[in-house]
């Protein structure tokens, strides 16, 4: 109990440093550095590596170490264009499937998206976030759908806390927010074509926003 209650404890620390830029991308992660931070031996260190690697934050590389990932434009490029295939499918699926209480979950959690934004709460913002783009996958009732989209999601996460300035960015320049609001409009009018434009925009947006930033200091 105690080993997973470390474990936990030094996966979330990790994670919640590279969120707050205190471990960038391309950075060497040692299993002594973080023991000797957390005054933890390195059984509990190692499982949270591996944690973390299936994430896709770290890279295990063998008698180096770990290394906070430093994710190239190309595979940005290939997940968030993949994301707009399968997510626009989803809407398809979905939009005619939706009913009265299904937009009022999705009102709610544009809300809650909001309130975490306003209170920076990254952790709180990415699990809403991924519900958020999860939703018409879910609704559509296509597991195998859903798997791939949860996971696409989970990958692009990797890629905002890494590249992201949530932190900096006020609450009237966050895209995303209204990005998200223009998809549910459009779910809400059943207009299956202008839920894939806006789908496929916001995708584009945040593709293009986190392009830009080559440094995690821009």
């Amino acid at each position: 109990m105690i080993k997973q209650k470390n474990e936990d404890i030094a996966y979330e620390k990790i994670k919640r440093a590279m969120m707050l830029k205190r471990l960038v991308a391309g950075q060497r992660v040692t299993e002594e550095w973080v023991g000797n931070e957390l005054k933890m031996s390195r059984t509990p260190i190692r499982a949270a590596f591996n944690r973390l690697e299936n994430e896709g934050l770290i890279e295990l590389v063998p008698h180096r170490g770990a290394f906070v990932c430093n994710p190239s434009d190309k595979e940005l490029e290939d997940v968030f264009n993949l994301r707009i295939v399968l997510e626009s499918y989803a809407a398809e699926l979905a939009v005619h499937q939706m009913t009265e209480e299904n937009f009022q979950e999705m009102d709610q959690l544009l809300e809650e998206e909001r309130k975490a934004y306003e209170k920076k709460d990254y952790e709180e913002f990415l699990r809403i976030n991924a519900q958020i783009h999860a939703y018409p996958a879910r609704v559509a009732q296509n597991k195998f759908l859903l798997q791939e989209v949860e996971k696409l999601n989970q990958w692009s996460d990797c890629y905002l806390i890494l590249r992201d300035n949530f932190y900096s960015t006020p609450m009237n320049q966050a895209l995303s927010i209204p990005e998200h609001q223009e998809v549910v409009t459009a779910l809400k009018k059943r207009d299956i074509a202008a839920a894939k434009k806006a789908i496929e925009a916001h995708m584009l947006s945040t593709l293009n926003d986190l392009s830009e930033r080559t440094s995690i200091f821009n």
